[in-house]
């Protein structure tokens, strides 16, 4: 252990003083949450309505699912409500069971407190639906009852969503492009293959770059978690350990692709490809700028294999939701499984020299 030791400390010297590795892992993620942290995106998209339908008639859901305007989820009155509550929704509408339209079309919304402009925009659209039902029945206008509740949400904002989201995307940018480049270079350097005829033992050697790697690792967690709370006043409610846990099974993950990737490729000129090959599509399918819920069906399903799907909805949910470890075991499980693969894929490829 004295010798991994020492050879950590070396590990810790080298990345430090490789100025752009410190530039990607810690200083660019930063920059993307200040940058991203000026944009207002909450206003921007469609409404979110949450219906709840207690009548038999359907005629008014159906005009409401054709304006491309609202996005509806049908649920019960409880399950709404909350989503509501944690700012799930923009709004609810409720349907009593004696609704009938253009006779007892007496309906109730409640609105989330925190997002006036869209609950004005799909309020303004429910009674315009009303309204038309109306018409369609009598010849005349017969305005409609349209009874309003506000109710309080966590008012999260754009920044909760995204700064857990570039957390993960660092994590796997730390650990395939770190590894993966700095792996390739000591090959063409011909560094490992000194290190063979020496009496450090090669496993050592990887231990302490591993070991390096999950210690900034954990630094980034801390360092983008503590500038959340501090500068852009992240909602903040779930534990740092569980961050660290998650960090940490997902670092194992990436990590392993670069070692993989260092393994396959023979110059920086193959590394790059490959690298960007498998993290571009991560990157903007898997969640972090946007919700994958604007996918299509079948890329939203894909995409959720993802292992940076399964970081960025763990770290997302610990962050915003103050979930613990066993109300995020599907994303435990699923990282726990890609890290199976891509540590047995790392084993079989990684050389310790260049092939000719």
């Amino acid at each position: 252990m004295r010798l991994k030791w020492k050879l950590t400390v070396a590990s810790v010297k080298m990345f430090v003083r490789q100025k752009e590795a410190i530039l990607w892992s810690i200083l660019l993620p930063l920059f993307m949450v200040f940058l991203f942290s000026f944009v207002n995106f909450d206003g921007l998209g469609t409404v979110t309505v949450g219906v709840v339908n207690l009548s038999r008639d359907s005629s008014l859901v159906g005009i409401l699912r054709s304006v491309k305007t609202l996005r509806l989820h049908e649920g019960t009155l409880e399950a709404e409500m909350k989503s509501l509550r944690e700012g799930d929704r923009s709004m609810i509408l409720l349907i009593p069971e004696m609704y009938e339209p253009g006779v007892r079309d007496s309906v109730a919304t409640f609105l989330n407190a925190e997002r006036a402009q869209e609950t004005q925009l799909g309020t303004l659209i429910v009674r315009r639906a009303l309204d038309d039902l109306a018409f369609r029945r009598h010849g005349e206008f017969l305005p409609p009852t349209v009874q309003t509740e506000i109710v309080n949400s966590r008012n999260l904002t754009y920044i909760d969503f995204v700064l857990p989201g570039i957390l993960s995307m660092s994590i796997m940018q730390s650990g395939v492009f770190g590894v993966a480049f700095s792996f390739v270079n000591l090959k063409k350097r011909g560094i490992l293959r000194r290190l063979l005829v020496t009496p450090i033992n090669p496993n050592d050697f990887i231990f302490a770059q591993v070991l390096t790697r999950l210690m900034v690792l954990m630094m980034q967690v801390a360092i983008m978690v503590g500038a959340g709370l501090l500068v852009f006043d992240l909602h903040f409610v779930g534990s740092i350990a569980n961050m660290f846990i998650v960090g940490l099974l997902g670092g194992v993950v990436f990590l392993a692709i670069g070692f993989t990737l260092s393994g396959l490729a023979k110059s920086d000129d193959q590394v790059a490809p490959l690298a960007n090959v498998i993290t571009l599509p991560m990157m903007l399918l898997s969640g972090i700028f946007f919700s994958r819920a604007t996918l299509p069906g079948f890329a939203n399903v894909i995409t959720g294999f993802f292992p940076l799907t399964y970081l960025a909805d763990g770290m997302r949910s610990i962050a915003i939701d103050g979930a613990s470890l066993a109300e995020i075991m599907p994303q435990l499980v699923g990282l726990a499984v890609w890290g199976v693969i891509t540590v047995t894929l790392a084993v079989k490829s990684f050389r310790w020299e260049s092939e000719a």
